[in-house]
Formats: C-alpha cells, sequence, structure tokens
C-alpha cells in the first residue's frame, strides 16, 4: 500500500502502539505520527517513552504516553480505558511490545523466563484486545495488528519460551 493511501487511512484516528520507546515500536509510532494518527503509545520504559512522545509532538503529531507493564492485566485494561478516555475512542490497536529471554528447558531461569515471555508476548495481546474492544467496535474502521516473529514458525536453540509465545500469536 503506498504511504499516501495509508496516510488518507489513518489520519485523524486513534492508534495505540505498545512496545512504542524503542526499536520496531518506535519505528511503527512514527510512521503512524508522519501518517496523521494521533497516538497513545506505551512502554514500561519511562524515560525513552517520554523523550519518544517529545520527539513524536515536536514533529506536530498529537501523542500521548503511557507506562505500562504489560505482565500486569488489570493495568492493561486501566490504560486502555485511560486512552479511550483521553482521545474520545481507539480506532487501531498495534500490540508490538516485546522481550527476548532466551532460556533452555533445562536452565535455572527457564521458569521465570517462560512466565514472563508468555505473560507479555502472548497473553497480553489478548488483554489488550479484550480492554480495547468496546471501544474498536464503536470505530468506523477498526483494525488490530499483532506482532509475532518468524521465531514462531520453528524452534531455535534456548528460545523455548520465546518462541512458544510467538507461536501462540501466530
Amino acid at each position: 500500500m503506498a504511504l499516501s493511501k495509508f496516510s488518507r487511512s489513518i489520519k485523524g484516528k486513534v492508534a495505540i502502539v505498545t512496545g512504542a520507546a524503542s526499536g520496531m515500536g518506535q519505528a511503527t509510532a512514527r510512521v503512524f505520527a508522519d501518517a496523521g494518527a494521533r497516538l497513545a503509545i506505551m512502554d514500561i520504559n519511562a524515560e525513552p517513552l517520554e523523550a519518544e512522545a517529545a520527539h513524536i509532538a515536536a514533529a506536530g503529531c498529537d501523542v500521548k504516553a503511557y507506562t505500562l507493564d504489560l505482565a500486569d492485566g488489570p493495568a492493561i485494561k486501566t490504560a486502555i480505558e485511560q486512552v479511550a478516555e483521553d482521545f474520545g475512542g481507539i480506532d487501531i490497536l498495534v500490540n508490538n511490545a516485546g522481550i527476548s529471554l532466551f532460556s533452555p528447558i533445562d536452565s535455572d531461569n527457564f521458569e521465570e523466563s517462560w512466565n514472563l515471555s508468555l505473560a507479555v508476548l502472548l497473553t497480553a495481546h489478548a488483554r489488550t484486545i479484550r480492554a480495547a474492544l468496546p471501544y474498536l467496535r464503536k470505530a468506523e474502521h477498526p483494525r488490530i495488528v499483532n506482532i509475532a516473529s518468524t521465531e514462531g514458525l520453528g524452534a531455535t536453540a534456548g528460545g523455548s519460551p520465546y518462541t512458544a509465545a510467538k507461536t501462540g500469536v501466530i
């Protein structure tokens, strides 16, 4: 899709992007900002998230930062409700946030890595969708984008929690 068509399709729309303080989430937020979306950016890392919000705002975008731990189910619901209140609704949800905890199944920290990986990489997708759904249903052309990984297509050595979670997203 050409950027101009993309820009027309999201101009003025309220978009949530998780994991927006760095990497793919940051890049996604900037593309959406350039296209004229109104942005709610979320990340667990408050300082770089606030810096990203300032960067996006300086370019003229309506943006607000929400510090959020996606492993915290009740906090997800609260944050999504706050976005809907702050922006008057939600049109687009981009589930992008991620962590990379590669732990072999026989490692001492496997259990911790497994639980946190699934909480952030898989369960949070379902929780953010469930929290945003009432608002998305009111939108004219709602969209949900769940970011997975090619890692979810086949296991690699030492990556079982990450691989399992990304397979679940796929």
